[in-house]
């Protein structure tokens, strides 16, 4: 046992020691610097480690500096502003906003250099939203989605068709598509639970008036209000929603007049039409139909469909030329907004090794390619084609 004296010195040195680690650390000194790769800013080592890939980018080994000034270039070469919401003229229409993209430097450095061997890291963007959106246009009818959206909806209408209903809400499923309904408001009082079914799968819906057999043309403003807010309450009822998620309004036969119109903004929802026809009600053979529909579709069109049994036969081919293509199926609600479609049927085939998942917004990699960009080469960074 250790006597008296013995003791006393190894209280003393303890305390000296935490004086000093004190002492220390209020002059913004930690012991933690004595680490390997603790000694810099946030804690960041100064090199990647091995075999760490971003997109078809080999950077392990690559310095903090090298990739800093990588992605400060990389940010300029990739940078998109955003684009304002703006009026259709030909339409008499509204074209929705989109949001930009910016590469997120600081977030992309430190998710690079804290990689472990072997893995894959996306690059972190951030969104820059427009200053004017479909809000700020209020009562304005849609046809399309903002053009560089690389998606499109589909918009299913739904007065009858409820038999093949269930063959349309699996074929979906097994695609992983997800579309917006606009049930007649009647219809879904009679098949309130095909409707649930529909919410319940993760689609959307609209509404499609309540009756089908009312002559919107004849109709003054009074009556187009009544028969839509009855539509949107008996589609909100049946799905077990609030009414104020049922945002959007399909006419019957594409009609517009200045009362639906007016009617539309009382009621405070979108007015819905449609820039590609499936025209599936003439019962066009499926693989036609199809074919039509996936050479004719541009970014931001909006599909309108209906529950029959050539639309559900020809929805695979569909679905699967639309994605070939670079178009991914989404909810109308989500084609309008400004914010970007992040969809891995759009993703390039990249180096195997885990996904580092960010918190931010990852558009394909692809898409840099497309515009001009090319690695750097093992100098340094390079400037992207031009």
């Amino acid at each position: 046992m250790a006597g008296p004296g013995i003791r006393w010195r190894r209280a003393a040195a303890w305390l000296l020691l935490i004086a000093a680690a004190t002492a220390l650390g209020r002059a913004g000194w930690s012991p933690l610097r004595l680490l390997p790769g603790m000694g810099r800013p946030g804690g960041l080592p100064g090199r990647v480690a091995p075999d760490v890939w971003v997109g078809p980018v080999p950077v392990g080994g690559w310095s903090r500096e090298r990739v800093s000034e990588w992605l400060e270039e990389l940010a300029h070469a990739v940078h998109m502003p955003p684009e304002d919401a703006r009026p259709d003229p030909a339409q008499r229409a509204v074209i929705p906003g989109v949001a930009g993209l910016t590469l997120d430097v600081d977030a992309s450095l430190q998710a690079i250099l804290r990689a472990p061997p072997g893995s894959r890291v996306d690059l972190q963007f951030r969104a820059v939203p427009p200053q004017k959106d479909l809000d700020d246009f209020p009562g304005q009818p849609v046809y399309h989605g903002h053009r560089r959206k690389q998606a499109v909806a589909f918009l299913v209408n739904v007065a009858w068709g409820e038999e093949h209903l269930p063959a349309m809400l699996a074929a979906l499923e097994a695609h992983g598509v997800r579309v917006t309904f606009f049930p007649v408001g009647r219809w879904a009082e009679a098949h309130a639970g095909l409707v649930a079914e529909m919410v319940r799968r993760g689609h959307e819906v609209g509404s499609h008036g309540y009756s089908d057999a009312l002559e919107l043309e004849d109709q003054p403003v009074d009556g187009v209000l009544a028969d839509l807010r009855r539509g949107v309450e008996a589609v909100a009822r049946a799905a077990g929603l609030d009414p104020s998620a049922v945002r959007f309004y399909s006419t019957h036969r594409g009609v517009r007049t200045a009362a639906v119109e007016r009617a539309a903004q009382e009621a405070g929802v979108r007015l819905v039409y449609w820039s590609l026809d499936t025209v599936d009600w003439m019962k066009p053979p499926p693989a036609l139909m199809a074919r039509r529909i996936v050479a004719a579709a541009q970014p931001g069109d909006l599909i309108l469909m209906h529950p029959t049994p050539g639309t559900v036969e020809a929805l695979p081919a569909m679905i699967e030329g639309l994605h070939r293509r670079g178009l991914v199926v989404v909810p109308l609600g989500q084609l309008l907004a400004p914010l970007p479609v992040d969809d891995p049927c759009q993703r390039p085939a990249e180096p195997a090794g885990p996904v580092l998942a960010g918190d931010r917004v990852r558009p394909p990699f692809a898409a840099f390619v497309r515009g001009g960009w090319r690695p750097p080469p093992e100098g340094g960074p390079r400037s992207p084609a031009r």
